[in-house]
């Protein structure tokens, strides 16, 4: 979804902030694997949303990962269903989608996507959870490749991510290395003037740190899967950054969240595949709708409101 501007009004200690999909005003559009789900209890679900008045930016859409084709552990276990689950999007209301780059193979993946739709975008940088690949040849070359790609395709490449730290996830990289390639990122940001996606999972102290070595850098961004402290989250406000909330990572919504009980639409769904339907355990940036009930039913706000607040939030820092 998108980001609250500054004449948001947030709880004590979490003014302003929140970009894109699932977050405090930010990541309800948040990454299409993590982002929400929304469905009609009655009628078709596509057909009312359709009327909706809502409007979404998703900032975190891994639509190049092959599950979106129907391709699971490298087996096609079912058709390519991405125009439906393209189409599921559009009539709930999501206007533009950030397609996710994780790494240098996936930001050219995600920027020759994006090439396909007037819709799509992309990101380029490398997850914190695969910054190992820096150093399997040249560091300093990859860099600058991912540099190449974000550098000439302006327009389409829309920020610098998805880069930071997860020290949730050490098995995958190194804490040092984690460190010392977030903050070489920043290069890319500087030199293009991209903000940027960024990345933060138990990881807080060394995160804050490194921005606010380096926050001139870059003009601006969003910090997605935020899972900190109220006091954390109001030091990178004070950094003029948006922060995102996971409410479900890689899974949609269920009944034993805290914030299912909040959600009125859901859509026909299906633990096998089936077409016309969503596939259970596979969230999609149509359910994005789901975590803007849950926000505005926590806050007491219009959801309206809210959701427009929102987008005009997100526009802002990656359409501006």
């Amino acid at each position: 979804m998108a980001a609250a501007p500054r004449s948001f009004r947030d709880p004590p200690g979490l003014r302003r902030r929140g970009v894109g999909g699932t977050g405090r005003a930010g990541r309800v559009a948040g990454r299409v694997r993590r982002a929400c789900h929304f469905r009609f209890r009655r009628g078709g679900a596509c057909a009312a949303a359709a009327m909706g008045p809502f409007r979404f930016i998703d900032i975190g859409i891994n639509l190049t990962d092959p599950m979106f084709r129907g391709i699971y552990r490298g087996v096609q276990k079912h058709q390519d269903d991405l125009k439906d689950i393209i189409e599921r999007a559009i009539q709930i209301g999501v206007k533009k989608f950030m397609i996710t780059g994780g790494n240098l193979q996936d930001s050219k993946d995600a920027l020759q996507l994006a090439q396909t739709n007037d819709m799509f975008f992309s990101t380029v940088g490398c997850h914190p959870t695969r910054c190992s690949e820096f150093e399997k040849d040249n560091p300093d070359l990859y860099l600058m490749e991912l540099l190449s790609v974000a550098e000439n395709n302006k327009g389409k490449v829309v920020a610098i991510g998805e880069c930071g730290l997860d020290f949730d996830r050490l098995q995958f990289c190194p804490k040092d290395t984690q460190l010392k390639y977030f903050e070489k990122q920043f290069e890319l940001s500087e030199q293009t003037k991209l903000p940027m996606f960024l990345h933060c999972r138990n990881s807080h102290a060394e995160f804050l740190d490194i921005m606010k070595r380096n926050r001139d850098r870059c003009v601006g961004g969003v910090v997605h899967s935020f899972d900190g402290t109220k006091e954390a989250a109001a030091a990178l406000i004070d950094l003029d950054l948006y922060i995102g909330f996971n409410d479900a990572p890689w899974c949609g919504v269920k009944s034993t969240h805290a914030g299912s009980k909040y959600i009125k639409t859901s859509f026909p769904t299906k633990k096998k595949w089936e077409h016309g339907h969503c596939l259970k355990d596979r969230n999609e940036p149509c359910h994005i709708i789901q975590i803007l009930e849950i926000m505005s039913a926590v806050r007491d706000e219009d959801p309206l409101e809210l959701a427009n607040t929102l987008y005009n939030n997100t526009t802002k820092v990656f359409f501006s």
